[in-house]
């Protein structure tokens, strides 16, 4: 009302539920005499930009708590929140092999459910058990379209289908000299 141009971002939602965002631009139009005659708002998606912003907020807070000293599992449950966050319709986790290199560990799975977490604890690898063990033992990617059908997960699928979990893409996560450390999931 005071003639000045006002901008703001704005978050909306789609037919579909997605999120996207706004630049709004509201720009007067003013009278001889200075005052306001109309307003024009001009709208322009930035949702691209916004998730940029968005990562790189959320990398810089994962090295802060790197330099800091953070214990390892707060890390790691700040980089799965950080993906589950940004893809909401994720589900992830990280699963640390044990001194043995035998057996895969909960490392961090924020919104997974606690009973699938404890079950998969202390897994052991190999070919056929499940995506992670899978792909810890071949140190290689492992993608399950479909975990009920797959022969990966025959003695896992009921326990996925209590979890809700339809998919699964899991990836080794390989030191330097690429020995398998352990492995990252996502969980459709």
């Amino acid at each position: 009302s005071n003639g000045h141009t006002w901008y703001g971002d704005i978050k909306n939602t789609n037919k579909t539920g997605g999120d996207y965002w706004v630049r709004m631009t509201i720009v007067p139009t003013l009278d001889d005499k200075g005052k306001p005659l109309q307003y024009v708002g001009i709208c322009v998606e930035i949702t691209d930009r916004k998730q940029a912003e968005s990562l790189e907020k959320s990398r810089t807070h994962i090295l802060e708590l790197i330099t800091k000293g953070e214990p390892l599992p707060v890390i790691l449950n700040a980089i799965v929140k950080v993906i589950e966050q940004n893809n909401p319709d994720m589900l992830c986790s990280v699963l640390l092999l044990d001194d043995t290199g035998t057996h895969l560990l909960s490392g961090a799975a924020s919104r997974l459910p606690n009973f699938y977490n404890e079950a998969i604890h202390g897994l052991e690898i190999g070919e056929g058990a499940g995506s992670c063990g899978t792909a810890a033992f071949m140190n290689q990617r492992v993608i399950v379209d479909d975990i009920q059908t797959h022969p990966y997960w025959v003695n896992y699928k009921e326990l996925a289908r209590m979890a809700g979990l339809g998919s699964s893409w899991s990836e080794p996560i390989r030191s330097t000299k690429g020995k398998v450390l352990g492995t990252f999931a996502i969980y459709h």
